[in-house]
């Protein structure tokens, strides 16, 4: 039977579940769009408070990807872009090739991840990385009290920018359960975000190793101007940690995991993150994906 084409496919209704643990558990949800118009993404994201990755094939790329939230469009979601690629290697794309998939923040190449990881799953070079001390980072401690809802434990290491793209406020605890113990007010971060130029404040903890024997970083972030008050995944904020560490003197890393969201002492999803280069600019985010 001769396949339909793109633009009459329908869309999952079924989340996908990107950045899951290695059991196929937790991840952050997507829904992905395989054609359709604009405006049937948009109502499918308020519909079901999730974002949704749109995807329609491209004459220069193969496939370019658009992303919605309930209320905004951003340039580029990680979560949703290695999802959207393994619900197109299910839909027929040959599953040992890579896809670039054009966005809005430039063309994205995909790679699927070794064959012997179940669930399956997908990788994305993010380039671009970078970190900048704040001058009187200690006149933000109010604020950042304010915004995580924490009175101790803030005033430990000097909070920084660093991300790519979008930049992110970071600040790293002494304590893996302080970060699960922060209660975001949506309305202090964005304070804090405007003072600082930020796109969300992002808190972690280094949290022993991850079964893989690499660096296993416990991490929360709080978005600014996205309509939710927690991600529960930031692969496009992956290095920040590890720029951040780095600069504090902890010597060069060369990969970690990074166990993201809610919880006192874990979180939701799973993110890998692999140097990619000496001055630590362009690092390999990968992640697992259950549809």
């Amino acid at each position: 039977m001769t396949p339909a084409p793109i633009s009459e496919r329908p869309a999952s209704e079924r989340p996908a579940m990107a950045f899951c643990r290695a059991d196929g558990s937790g991840g952050n949800p997507a829904l992905v769009q395989l054609g359709g118009t604009e405006a049937e993404a948009r109502a499918r994201a308020a519909l079901h408070g999730a974002e949704v990755t749109w995807l329609q094939s491209d004459p220069d790329t193969g496939w370019r990807s658009r992303f919605f939230l309930p209320t905004s469009e951003i340039t580029l979601c990680l979560h949703g872009l290695l999802a959207g690629a393994v619900r197109l290697w299910q839909n027929g794309e040959p599953q040992d090739r890579a896809l670039v998939i054009a966005t809005a923040a430039g063309p994205q190449t995909v790679s699927p991840v070794p064959a012997d990881h179940r669930p399956p799953g997908a990788a994305i070079r993010l380039a671009g990385n970078h970190h900048r001390p704040i001058a009187g980072g200690a006149a933000l401690r109010p604020d950042i009290a304010a915004a995580t809802g924490l009175c101790a434990g803030l005033d430990a290491f000097p909070p920084a920018l660093a991300g790519a793209a979008r930049p992110k406020l970071v600040l790293r605890l002494e304590d893996p359960a302080l970060v699960g113990r922060a209660v975001p007010d949506p309305a202090a971060v964005a304070r804090l975000a405007g003072r600082t130029g930020a796109t969300g404040l992002y808190l972690y903890a280094l949290a022993g190793q991850a079964e893989n024997g690499c660096l296993c970083i416990r991490a929360r972030h709080f978005p600014a101007g996205l309509g939710i008050a927690e991600d529960p995944a930031t692969g496009g904020a992956a290095a920040a940690p590890l720029l951040d560490l780095e600069h504090q003197g902890t010597g060069r890393i060369e990969a970690a995991v990074i166990d993201q969201g809610p919880g006192i002492l874990t979180g939701t999803t799973s993110i890998g993150v692999q140097r990619l280069d000496p001055a630590g600019t362009d690092w390999l985010v990968s992640g697992r994906v259950t549809i």
